[in-house]
């Protein structure tokens, strides 16, 4: 499968899914702050790593990653029903720690250059 084709199915599997959250389709309150990041295939399209962000601390994430992984069933469903492919892929749900990862470091980087404006 052509990695073009792969990107193209990941891309829309990533808008439904924020789209479902953004409408408030899915039911559970734990993933209404949930953010899709990107969505990663595996080559023979079965398996689609969904990776999400959520503001908050690690009970908010868990309680997302749970709400999501409780809601599967429902977002796989659905994604079946829009996207037409012949297997609907399985959906593993993983928390992407890029973005608190940045802040850390744009938290840093000013922590640093502050101490180098009170020494000059």
């Amino acid at each position: 499968m052509s990695s073009k084709r792969l990107l193209q199915i990941a891309e829309q599997i990533r808008e439904i899914i924020s789209m479902m959250i953004v409408r408030g389709e899915v039911a559970d309150p734990r993933v209404r702050s949930v953010t899709v990041t990107s969505v990663k295939m595996t080559p023979d399209l079965q398996t689609a790593r969904i990776y999400f962000s959520v503001m908050g601390d690690t009970t908010s994430r868990e309680s997302a990653e749970k709400g999501l992984a409780k809601a599967s069933g429902f977002l796989r469903r659905s994604i079946g029903e829009a996207l037409k492919l012949r297997y609907t892929p399985e959906l593993v749900f993983f928390f992407d720690e890029s973005i608190e990862r940045a802040a850390r470091i744009a938290t840093l980087l000013t922590k640093i250059r502050n101490e180098d404006s009170e020494e000059n």
